[in-house]
């Protein structure tokens, strides 16, 4: 077959309805299809296609050419090639946005890559920031930047929102400058700061008229003052860290006997009051509840408060063991916290925990023998209904100048002091609810009232 009768051929197999118009396509096809081609020759003298062109060749090309739909074979290749984009994208270790979203971390001073930084997004993922060394010198113009840093992902689940970059470098916290005067006491001893306080209250200076203080009800007002300036420059506490809960470091935070609790949260809590160095305090607290003991030691129905009381003698016995503390005062400069009725009870197998320590109690009673009278505190007792929100039934919710009750009190006349409380003002003062015993109800329904204590 001639090369005219190839061309022909190709023409004649649909060639120019795909677009085929160029004659020299249409010769390569069609001699192709006729095996007429003459012999392609490369630069070294060796055909590259020829006459010896095989049949199973001859029938793929026309299978291709004539007989495939193109624009299905083009859809496919398509949905392929876009299914294995995602694919790869799905396993990169950057998700994509950050390449090509991700704003410049700008740092505003050079300290602060000598600290490890961390980069929060907007949906919680927090990503470590490792110093490696510049790869190119700097310019001194661009700062003191020495290094950058690479970004290491943590897999956490991904929100909906966008993400955005933010350096957690949080501020220090400001703290103002002690005076002289509150240096040269700090580093005083303990003992030393107590002569100095001893000092001090002995030439308070006169006080006639304070906005803050009714001078009628102290008395002296002066030294009251001064005393109170003083115990909040000097006063340091030590915590015992011994003890497990729940009868140690566990706080009852509700019901009637919530004082004690609240105490021991507030003042473990705090940082002013509270040393941890036992040599500069000049009081040390025994962090036990009452009722958690009761709760936890007591049977019920035996009457019996020994085993409470042993358990006291021995936590006493071994903080003397393991420090110096309580023998060096025997106790005088220890405290605690009861507001339980049991709480002075439970003292009774120690006699230096009766005698010398200062008890904070609720049952104040002076008959027992337990508390002293001018070194050992009386506690209120305050119901907490709500932990969280300790302050809300109290006083009736009401602020403490707009409760019309200053005192309340109603109950069984054993004792020594609730008879004498009843003589001197029941029915005297308005502002003086006091009442024997009354019923339940008329007693909760006057204890939700606005009062004072």
């Amino acid at each position: 077959m001639s090369l005219e009768e190839c061309l022909d051929f190709g023409t004649k197999m649909g060639l120019a309805e795909c677009g085929f118009y160029a004659s020299s396509v249409n010769l390569i096809i069609g001699c192709l299809l006729c095996s007429k081609i003459p012999p392609f020759w490369n630069l070294r003298g060796k055909a590259l296609i020829g006459d010896e062109m095989n049949k199973p060749l001859k029938r793929l090309i026309v299978l291709l050419i004539y007989k495939s739909d193109w624009r299905k074979l083009f859809i496919s290749l398509a949905i392929l090639t876009i299914i294995g984009i995602v694919l790869q994208i799905s396993l990169l270790s950057f998700p994509l946005s950050t390449w090509l979203h991700s704003p410049l971390v700008r740092v505003s001073n050079a300290k602060n890559f000598s600290n490890s930084l961390q980069l929060r997004l907007r949906h919680e993922k927090y990503w470590p920031l490792h110093q490696i060394s510049a790869p190119v010198p700097l310019n001194s113009s661009s700062g003191l930047i020495k290094g950058v840093y690479t970004v290491e992902r943590k897999r956490r689940r991904r929100r909906k929102h966008e993400d955005e970059l933010q350096i957690l470098v949080p501020p220090p916290t400001p703290k103002t400058p002690p005076t002289s005067l509150q240096r040269y006491v700090w580093s005083l001893p303990p003992n030393e700061a107590l002569r100095y306080a001893k000092v001090e209250l002995k030439n308070a200076p006169v006080i006639a008229n304070d906005s803050e203080l009714y001078a009628p009800i102290f008395k002296n007002v002066s030294m009251f003052k001064r005393s109170y300036e003083l115990m909040e420059l000097i006063l340091k506490v030590y915590v015992y860290p011994d003890g497990q809960p729940p009868i140690f470091h566990q706080p009852h935070l509700s019901g009637i006997y919530a004082s004690e609790g609240w105490f021991m949260k507030l003042l473990e809590g705090n940082r002013q009051f509270v040393t941890r160095d036992p040599e500069k305090a000049h009081l040390f607290y025994l962090p036990y509840s009452a009722r958690q003991l009761q709760q936890a030691l007591y049977i019920q129905g035996s009457h019996d408060l020994a085993p409470l009381s042993i358990f006291i003698r021995d936590y006493v016995n071994s903080l003397a063991v393991k420090y110096p503390f309580w023998n060096r005062t025997h106790g005088y400069d220890h405290f605690l916290v009861a507001c339980h009725d049991w709480g002075p009870y439970t003292l009774k197998a120690h006699k230096e925990l009766v005698q010398n320590a200062i008890k904070v109690v609720c049952n104040a009673d002076l008959s027992e023998g337990i508390f002293k009278a001018g070194k050992d505190i009386s506690l209120a007792e305050t119901t907490i209904r709500r932990p969280r929100r300790p302050l809300r039934n109290i006083g009736g919710g009401m602020r403490v100048s707009k409760r019309p009750i200053l005192a309340f009190f109603a109950g069984n006349m054993h004792g020594r002091v609730r008879p004498l409380l009843l003589k001197h003002w029941h029915d005297k003062d308005e502002s003086m609810r006091i009442y024997g015993p009354l019923p339940r109800s008329v007693s909760k329904q006057m204890s939700q009232q606005p009062e004072d204590c």
